[in-house]
């Protein structure tokens, strides 16, 4: 076991990704008897038989399926590793983007404060966008850094990292007619009434309804815009309620009770993430950042230390 090697274990994990021992040689660019012996020499180090031969096509046996999890996870080390090691080689960094969704916990500042003071050097870019375009950016490359809600699966390509909860609640201002109706009531009387509905820009002119409760609605761009026309009673929304409880507080806004919220009895929660695309070197500035926006207000944290500029 001890002249395993990593090759065997990137040779092992083409074959099953391709298919087949000569689709993973054109992949690789080799000869299929150099897969074919990678392979073998896997199977004997580790003294289990990975693969079916008798079939036309490879097919994993018993042992490969459950040794092939594993496998897996060494390549994806040793790719972090890598990542990590380059970024450490190229110091900190000289400019680092993020892009916020609207629901951003109420330590952002806190954590961007002390990233001021650790790095005061860094220019540091800051975008908002909503839903699937805060995703987008991410995936296209044009920001280092996404902190957004997790409301859907994530694409392979992004790790992320849990820094929160959203909690959505239904609002409307004091005097709004659903605002008057005590305790709990049918979610059909939410369709009677103009709901603002927060989208990103390209998701303004987009017809489709998911999460739109209401006969009438406007389609807005702009969170605080949206924060203002409902305090103003022009409709209701759901909001997190991280950005209202002073509202609500003070009665300005108040929660509305429907029975249901699209097939569940209680509001939505979602996980709040920071999340990066796997394949990007992040540099010591980036990896502060993930660390303390995951750490979150939960603990005290210790005054981080001002870092020399490279």
């Amino acid at each position: 076991m001890d002249s395993l090697t990593l090759d065997q274990f990137a040779v092992f994990a083409t074959v099953v990704a391709e298919g087949s021992f000569a689709a993973a040689a054109r992949r690789m660019n080799r000869a299929q008897s150099a897969i074919t012996y990678a392979v073998q020499k896997l199977e004997e180090q580790s003294g289990v038989v990975l693969f079916d031969r008798a079939a036309y096509r490879a097919e994993l046996t018993e042992a490969g399926r459950a040794l092939l999890p594993r496998a897996r996870r060494i390549l994806d080390d040793v790719d972090d590793f890598r990542l990590q090691a380059a970024g450490v080689t190229q110091g900190v960094e000289a400019e680092l983007s993020l892009v916020l969704d609207a629901f951003a916990p109420e330590t952002l500042a806190t954590v961007l404060k002390e990233f001021r003071e650790a790095f005061p050097l860094v220019t540091l870019r800051i975008t908002v966008e909503f839903f699937q375009a805060t995703r987008n950016a991410l995936l296209e490359g044009t920001v280092d850094l996404a902190l957004m809600t997790a409301s859907t699966p994530m694409p392979a390509e992004i790790e992320r990292v849990q820094c929160g909860e959203i909690e959505l609640v239904a609002v409307a201002a004091a005097d709004h007619p659903l605002a008057k109706i005590k305790g709990r009531f049918a979610p059909e009387l939410l369709r009677d009434h103009l709901q603002l509905v927060l989208s990103s820009r390209s998701e303004v002119f987009d017809r489709r309804d998911y999460g739109i409760h209401a006969v009438r609605h406007w389609r807005i761009a702009d969170m605080n815009l949206r924060h203002k026309l409902l305090l103003a009673g022009v409709g209701w929304c759901s909001m997190p309620r991280n950005l209202v409880a002073a509202d609500l507080k003070a009665g300005r806004l108040v929660a509305l009770k429907p029975l249901r919220w699209e097939g569940s009895d209680r509001m939505p929660r979602f996980p709040l993430v920071i999340a990066h695309r796997r394949d990007k070197a992040l540099g010591p500035a980036a990896r502060w950042l993930i660390e303390h926006l995951a750490a979150g207000a939960a603990k005290p944290r210790s005054k981080p230390r001002r870092r020399r500029a490279r």
